[in-house]
C-alpha cells in the first residue's frame, strides 16, 4: 500500500482483527476495498442533476438507494421541490423519484403520479409523513416490490433550530417499482413501522434511515435512530413476513447494535445510515455515515464513510479504512458537488465490481447524487 495513512492504520486494523478471530475466522484476509469515485452524466461528477422547474426534485436530490433491477440501475431518491419559508432545503417538501440507466451512470428520470413527477407523493394531510416522505429502500422481493421510507410532519429545520425530530418509518408496496401503494398498518402509531425505544433507549427519540435484507428464513431491518440528546447509531429489528417486526437488542449504547466513535475519530458524533450487503454465509458488509462534529443545532453535519464487518448481522466490528482517520470514502475536492459531505450511503455488488452510491453535498449546501466503484478482490 503506497497510502501513508494506511501505514499508519495497518497495525490498529491488524489487532482489531486478531482480537476478534474468534467471531472472525475469515476477515484476516480481507483488504481494504479501493473506492474510485466516478464521475457521472450529472454536474460536478454527479449522477443525477436536478428536476425541470415545477419537478418535484427541482432543488435537490439525496437520499439514495440504488440496485441492480436485471439488466437495469434502478435509483431511488429524495427529491426538494423550491417550496417553503426557509433557505435551501430546510423548508421545503420532499418526495421520492426514480430514475434509471443502463450503465449506471447516466439515468434517466421515470415519471410517478405524484405530485411534480414523484413515484410516491406526500402523506394526506393528517398523517406521520404529510410533510417529508424521502429516503427509500426498495427491495424487490419476488414479485413485490417493497418500500421503506422516512416520514416526518415537519420541515428539516425552519425556522432555523427547530429541527424535525419526529421522523418515523413508513412502508409501501408495488408490482412494477414506479407505482406505489402506502400500508398504514404497522404497529406504531398511524401505522408506521417500527416504536420509539423507551427513554433513555438510543432509538427513543426518532427512527428513520432503514436497511433490509432477505437473510434465509428472516428479513434483517437495519435501522438508524437517535437519543434524546439527536446523536445517531444503528438498531436492528427481524421478521419472517417483512411486515411485522421485533427489535433486536444490541450489546452497544442502550441497544445499539453500532455505536459512536470515541474521541477523535470521524464518528464520534454520527454512525448511522447503514448499507449491509451479505457476502456469504459468514460475512457481512456494512458501509455507514460518520461524522466527525455535531451540526450547529444539534444532530450530525458533514460526513464520510465508514465500515465493518460481522459474521452473522447482528454483532459488528469497525474495520478502519485507508482515509486519514479510517474512513472508507470521504467528501470532494473543492467544486466538486460533494465538497461539503457524504450521506445515505448505498451499496452492492454486480459481478466482480462494487457499487456505491451516495448523496454529496457541497460547501453551499447543494445536494446531488454520486457514485464510486471498487473492483471485487
Amino acid at each position: 500500500m503506497s497510502d501513508p495513512h494506511w501505514k499508519i492504520l495497518a497495525p490498529l486494523w491488524s489487532a482489531l482483527l486478531l482480537g476478534q478471530a474468534a467471531c472472525f475466522s475469515e476477515a484476516a484476509s480481507l483488504k481494504p476495498l479501493q473506492w474510485q469515485k466516478v464521475p457521472g452524466g450529472g454536474p460536478r461528477g454527479s449522477v443525477l442533476g436536478l428536476g425541470s422547474p415545477g419537478a418535484f426534485d427541482e432543488r435537490a436530490n439525496f437520499t439514495t438507494h440504488a440496485f441492480k433491477d436485471g439488466s437495469t440501475y434502478a435509483l431511488y431518491y429524495g427529491g426538494s421541490d423550491a417550496g417553503g419559508s426557509c433557505a435551501g432545503i430546510n423548508g421545503t417538501h420532499w418526495r421520492i423519484g426514480l430514475a434509471r440507466s443502463t450503465d449506471g451512470l447516466n439515468f434517466t428520470r421515470v415519471p410517478g403520479s405524484g405530485t411534480g413527477g414523484a413515484v410516491l407523493d406526500l402523506g394526506s394531510a393528517g398523517h406521520f409523513d404529510d410533510y417529508l416522505t424521502y429516503r427509500p429502500y426498495v427491495l424487490k422481493d419476488d414479485t413485490v416490490y417493497r418500500m421503506w421510507y422516512n416520514g416526518s410532519t415537519h420541515p428539516f429545520n425552519c425556522p432555523t433550530g427547530q429541527l424535525a425530530l419526529n421522523r418515523r418509518i413508513g412502508y409501501a408496496e408495488s408490482p412494477d417499482g414506479v407505482a406505489w401503494t402506502r400500508k398504514y398498518d404497522g404497529a406504531a402509531p398511524d401505522g408506521s413501522v417500527l416504536p420509539l425505544g423507551k427513554t433513555g433507549a438510543f432509538d427513543a427519540q426518532q427512527v428513520a434511515y432503514v436497511w433490509v435484507i432477505k437473510d434465509t428464513a428472516d428479513y434483517k431491518m437495519y435501522y438508524s435512530a437517535n437519543d434524546a440528546n439527536n446523536f445517531w447509531r444503528v438498531g436492528l429489528a427481524t421478521s419472517t413476513d417483512a411486515r411485522t417486526w421485533t427489535k433486536w437488542p444490541g450489546k452497544l449504547a442502550n441497544g445499539a447494535i453500532l455505536d459512536l466513535g470515541p474521541a477523535g475519530a470521524f464518528d464520534v458524533a454520527c454512525a448511522y445510515q447503514p448499507s449491509v450487503v451479505k457476502e456469504n454465509d459468514s460475512l457481512y458488509r456494512m458501509w455507514y455515515r460518520g461524522c466527525q462534529a455535531p451540526g450547529p443545532f444539534g444532530g450530525p453535519s458533514r460526513g464520510a464513510f465508514g465500515y465493518a464487518e460481522s459474521n452473522d448481522g447482528r454483532t459488528w466490528v469497525k474495520v478502519p479504512q485507508q482515509g486519514p482517520l479510517g474512513e472508507a470514502l470521504l467528501v470532494g475536492a473543492a467544486g466538486q458537488f460533494d465538497s461539503g459531505g457524504l450521506t445515505t450511503p448505498s451499496v452492492f455488488l454486480d459481478g466482480n465490481t462494487w457499487n456505491l452510491y451516495y448523496a454529496g453535498f457541497d460547501t453551499t449546501g447543494q445536494y446531488l447524487s454520486g457514485l464510486a466503484r471498487a473492483a471485487r478482490p
